[in-house]
Formats: C-alpha cells, sequence, structure tokens
C-alpha cells in the first residue's frame, strides 16, 4: 500500500510532551515498516492546527491534485497532529476522500465508513479541539490573575521595553517623546495629529492611529487595564510597571479629547467682557485677577479685580481695548520674516530630499525581500529546502516587509505642504488683532496663552510680562513698540520685562542672518 506521512508540531510545550517532528516521525515509520505500506513522501511541517491554512499542507493538496503522488492514506501520529478543529477535520477528511486518500491516525486507526465509525471518528476529531479550548481558557485566566497583580504579559506598548530576564517592562527611548505628546496636547493649542508630526520629525515614529491609542491608555499613568470578561467586571489596577506621566495630565489630555477643560466655568461665567481673565494678575500681590461687574446708579460696570484685600480695579473695556492695541502694534520684520522662511525652508528641503531617499530605500528593500518570497518558495516545492529552514527564513522575510510598509506610511504622512504653512503663520501674526477681536471666547484665551507663557500685569495703561514667545519677538523685532523709550517702564512690547535684556532674540536674529548668508556663499 503506497502511503504519504505528515508529522507536524507548533509549540515548545507539545515538544516537550514528546510530540517532536523526529519523535513522529520515527513512529510512523516503524508501523509503515510492521504492515508494509510504502511511504511515497514525508510532508513536515511547524504550524498552527487551526486551520488547514498551512505552507506544507498546501504543498501536499496541491501535489494530489497535479497526481505527482498516488497515495492510498495519509499517515499522522495523532489526529491533534493533523487538526485542532473538529469543523476544519471533516471538511479535509472529505476533500482527501475526493482524492481516494483515507486519513490513517496510528494510535487509533479509526475509519469513517459505517455509523458507529463516524460517531468514534468525530468523538477522536473533537477531543483536540476540546484540548485546545480548555488550554485557552486555562491560559487566559492565567494572564488575567497575572494582570490582577499588576503585571503585563504580552509585548510591551510603545514608550516601553520588555525585559525577559525580570519579566517585567521599563520605559525606554520613546517615553521622552510620548510624555512630550502629552504635554503638548494638554494645552489644547495643537491638534493631537500636529503633535504627533512635530514627534515625528524629531525622530519619534508612530502613526495616527497608533498615536490616538496612546493618548487614551491609562497604561501610561503605571495602571493596567483588565476588561470585562464573563462574570468579572472590568477594573483598572496599579501596574508594577514605570509610569511616563501622572494622572493629572492624563486627565487633563483625555478632558482636550473629549471636547471638554477641567475645571472650565460655568457657561454664567463665560462672559465675552472678560476676555482677559485668567490671564491679567494683581501688580501688588500677583494673585489672579477676577472678573465682575458693579451696578451704578444708572448703569453696570465691569472690573478686572483683586480678591485678595488689594484695591487692583480695572475697568475692563480700558484692559480690552489697550490689549487689542498691543496686538496691533506687532509688525512682522519683513528681512526676519524672510530669512526665517529661507531657513526653514533650507531644512526641509534637506528634509523632503532625506524622506524620499529613505522611502525608496524601503521600496527596494520590499521588492528584495518579495523575490527571496518567492525564491524559497520555489526550493520548497522542489524539496530542496527543509520545511524548518523555510518557516525560519519566510517569517524573517515577512517581517521585514511589514517593517517596511511601516516605515513608508510614517514618512509619507509628513507635512508636505510649508509654503501654505509659513503664509498663514506669518499672515496671523501680521494680523494679530484681527484675529483675536473675531475670535470666540475660548479662542481668544488660547492665542493669548501662546502668545504670553506667563501671565500679564496692566499698569499705566501698558502691560508687562516675564516672558513671550521667542518667534513672535523675533519676527516682529522691528515693531515701533520695540523701542523702548528710556523714561517708561518696559512693556510687553519689549518682550520681557525691566529685568531681562533682548540678548536671547538678538543673537537668534545675527544667528539666522549668518545661517542664510553661508548658504547663499555656498551657491
Amino acid at each position: 500500500m503506497d502511503v504519504i506521512i505528515y508529522t507536524r508540531v507548533s509549540t515548545d510545550e507539545q515538544r516537550d510532551n514528546g510530540f517532536s517532528l523526529p519523535n513522529q516521525e520515527r513512529l510512523i515509520r516503524e508501523h509503515c515498516k510492521k504492515y508494509g505500506k510504502n511511504i511515497l513522501k514525508h510532508y513536515q511541517e511547524d504550524y498552527s492546527a487551526k486551520n488547514f491554512n498551512r505552507p506544507v499542507f498546501k504543498v501536499l493538496l496541491d501535489d494530489l491534485k497535479e497526481k505527482r503522488v498516488k497515495p492510498c492514506q495519509l499517515v499522522c501520529l495523532k489526529m491533534d497532529r493533523f487538526s485542532r478543529s473538529l469543523e476544519a477535520t471533516l471538511s479535509m477528511t472529505r476533500i482527501l476522500r475526493g482524492y481516494k486518500v483515507d486519513l490513517y491516525t496510528v494510535d487509533q486507526n479509526l475509519k469513517f465508513d459505517g455509523p458507529n465509525e463516524k460517531i468514534l471518528y468525530m468523538l477522536s476529531a473533537l477531543l483536540p479541539e476540546v484540548d485546545n479550548d480548555i488550554r485557552a481558557l486555562n491560559t487566559k485566566n492565567g494572564m488575567r490573575q497575572a494582570m490582577r497583580q499588576g503585571r503585563w504579559m504580552w509585548q510591551a506598548p510603545k514608550g516601553y521595553l520588555n525585559d525577559k530576564l525580570n519579566k517585567t517592562i521599563h520605559p525606554n527611548e520613546d517615553a521622552d517623546y510620548i510624555k512630550k505628546g502629552f504635554l503638548e496636547v494638554s494645552y489644547g493649542i495643537k491638534s493631537p495629529d500636529m503633535v504627533r508630526k512635530e514627534l515625528n520629525s524629531y525622530g519619534f515614529k508612530c502613526s495616527k492611529q497608533s498615536f490616538s491609542k496612546i493618548l487614551k491608555d491609562t497604561f501610561y499613568t503605571g495602571r493596567i487595564l483588565i476588561k470585562a470578561w464573563n462574570d468579572e467586571p472590568e477594573q483598572i489596577v496599579k501596574g508594577i510597571h514605570q509610569a511616563i506621566i501622572d494622572d493629572d495630565l492624563f486627565e487633563r489630555v483625555q478632558n482636550i479629547l473629549n471636547g471638554r477643560k477641567r475645571n472650565q466655568p460655568k457657561k454664567s461665567k463665560l462672559n465675552g467682557l472678560y476676555p482677559l481673565r485668567g490671564h491679567l494678575i494683581c501688580r501688588l500681590c500677583g494673585n489672579n485677577l477676577t472678573a465682575s461687574s458693579s451696578k451704578g446708579n444708572t448703569k453696570k460696570y465691569d472690573y478686572y479685580h483683586c480678591q485678595h484685600g488689594c484695591k487692583e480695579r480695572i475697568p475692563a473695556m480700558l484692559a480690552n481695548a489697550e490689549y487689542e492695541k498691543l496686538l496691533k502694534s506687532f509688525v512682522v520684520n519683513k528681512e526676519i520674516s524672510e530669512l526665517y522662511t529661507e531657513a526653514l525652508k533650507d531644512v526641509y528641503e534637506q528634509n523632503e530630499g532625506l524622506k524620499e531617499k529613505k522611502i525608496q530605500e524601503h521600496l527596494k528593500s520590499i521588492s528584495t525581500s518579495e523575490d527571496k518570497l518567492k525564491s524559497i518558495d520555489d526550493k520548497l516545492i522542489n524539496n530542496t529546502l527543509d520545511i524548518d529552514n523555510y518557516t525560519r527564513i519566510a517569517n524573517s522575510l515577512k517581517n521585514d516587509i511589514k517593517q517596511s510598509h511601516q516605515e513608508i506610511a510614517i514618512l509619507s504622512e509628513t507635512e508636505t505642504n510649508l509654503d501654505k504653512q509659513l503664509k498663514y503663520g506669518i499672515n496671523f501674526i501680521s494680523h494679530l488683532d484681527y484675529y483675536y477681536i473675531n475670535a470666540p471666547l475660548e479662542l481668544k484665551g488660547k492665542i493669548t496663552s501662546s502668545i504670553f507663557p506667563e501671565k500679564l500685569i496692566f499698569e499705566e495703561k501698558n502691560y508687562r510680562t516675564m516672558n513671550k514667545n521667542s518667534l513672535v519677538s523675533l519676527i516682529c523685532s522691528d515693531s515701533i513698540s520695540w523701542k523702548r523709550n528710556n523714561k517708561e517702564k518696559a512693556i510687553i512690547s519689549d518682550g520681557l520685562s525691566s529685568v531681562a535684556p533682548l540678548t536671547d532674540e538678538r543673537c537668534n536674529y545675527n544667528a539666522m542672518i549668518e545661517y542664510v548668508t553661508i548658504r547663499k556663499l555656498k551657491g
């Protein structure tokens, strides 16, 4: 009788239980020798038995279809070496019988003919599936218990690295990028994707979907989410891994993502008469000024005022009008903005060229790996490459291809419309007063925060602060209000307090001139 034999193994546990490929082959060959069965071909692979989408088994079926082998039996050691799914077993048994091939297992020798035999056959085919279910259930229970103890059992999330020796995880070099990402999003000025693209430009590789998941994942606060299962409710436990961000920062980001602000004032307090509420501090005690109206004989009067015993009381109409005048005084220095734009374009062009080069390198790598896959497929079919080496090489090549596609996706998402962004940015700074006056109340607050990182002090119709956005300071360095009158106190248009010089902005300006001049000399 002519037969073909099939051996399979998929896990270390199976190997430990005596199902190693050499052991299976030895027992099957002893059986065939004892009963006079002639082995036409041996098919062997390391693959899961959940279904028959297996490389070597596909070759087996192709050999039967093309009649390269004409066996009467397919011999396996045990039913679970053939399949661990009842449905797949019955379906494949019928396909084999269509090629006039019977399935034979050495340990049971069951047939698929009479009614009684079919019942025993189906029970034999069902047992591996039940065993799989029990294994899966035990594994899941074990993993959930480990999670309750604060241990993470899978591949470390982005920002962490698996410590296989101590069976834990630690933050890696991406952790700083993730923390910075949370901070930037929490400010509510830039969109999450804009923050992600900026981080990508610094070397943090992350897709839009992955970054969105990171921002919503409590794992980065040092906690583990255990999802509901059966009768067990969902719960969050403290993990043994190190947190990258604190709970307060995480909550602020969730508020931004959900379209709300923490400690948001009631609607009644969101009065358009007080757009500077939260940005002004008392010049006497340094505490935040609040705002309210007081009723006079004929009308109401609106004020920004201190609630800490000081007599600081500023008419809201005056403070608002002077603030709009201040924004209007920002005049974009044409020479500096051109130098700044040119410098950014130069860096952008270098990065674009580098980006395109990297994309081409990844495309070439994908093509090379695909050619190698075709080559080893041919070698496997022609029996010049054994299944163990085939599986190892194929998995490595597929991982390389997947990684290259991910790299291309990240590179392709990089913002390319630089001219439009620069034009909008310069135009925005040139017309700060217009955008501010016409903006809704919440956006007015964001504009003020982006220009003045620290609180403002209003005194004698002038504003002052300790710091101002350095880009605005640089680009607007020739504004009329920059030219300080020595007899006056330093005002906000100086960009700094009376004790801080303009050294940083002037140094930036000189450095930019030097940079562009050298670049032009190089041609």
